[in-house]
């Protein structure tokens, strides 16, 4: 599994998950990797953070977490089941279909 974060003006690291995504494990990546991303390519406060609503981001720490980072970003909040608001599915999309024409093709999750 991976984790990743993206704007129009730029995309952010891949983080490679070696388990399943928990509400404490996502708070190890809010601080470190979208807190940083924010900061840096949407400086000028416009930069609004958009998630589905799996349990680890609608946990009670990262909601938290979000609460107390409202000043630093916005939070966009979406309705439950709204795939059609997640633009992850066209990224996600590409990148498959981007992998698929690989060749040699990644034996590794590192390659990948």
């Amino acid at each position: 599994m991976v984790w990743n974060v993206c704007s129009w003006r730029d995309m952010g690291p891949l983080i490679r998950l070696e388990t399943t995504l928990t509400g404490d494990r996502y708070l190890s990546i809010l601080p470190d990797h979208l807190h940083s991303f924010m900061s840096i390519v949407h400086s000028d406060g416009l930069g609004e953070f958009q998630q589905d609503n799996a349990t680890p981001h609608a946990s009670r720490v990262a909601t938290r977490w979000l609460q107390e980072h409202s000043s630093d970003f916005r939070h966009f909040h979406w309705p439950p089941k709204s795939p059609e608001m997640n633009i992850i599915e066209d990224i996600r999309d590409a990148l498959l279909h981007a992998v698929e024409k690989r060749s040699p093709p990644p034996r590794t999750p590192m390659h990948l």
